[in-house]
């Protein structure tokens, strides 16, 4: 009989050292957008039908995109 599944295992990420790893990757992402748009947040539903606004000058490496990308993907999956 196998011994118990380890408290660390996550089952889309393998273990929680890994989804740790993806949350603090985007956590990151997240405080620079923060320094760009101030810590305020705005109702959503409001932005979404609101104009575009100003463009800002930010550049986001290929791993900030994809850690972007996969929390717009799974933020999509919950709306």
């Amino acid at each position: 009989m196998p011994g118990p599944v380890s408290d660390s295992y996550d089952p889309e990420f393998g273990t929680g050292a890994n989804a740790h790893d993806v949350r603090s990757g985007m956590e990151g992402v997240v405080d620079e957008i923060g320094s760009v748009l101030g810590p305020g947040l705005r109702n959503i539903v409001e932005v979404a039908q609101g104009e575009d606004g100003p463009r800002f000058e930010t550049r986001f490496s290929e791993r900030e995109l994809r850690l972007i990308r996969f929390g717009l993907l799974r933020a999509m999956e919950s709306v």
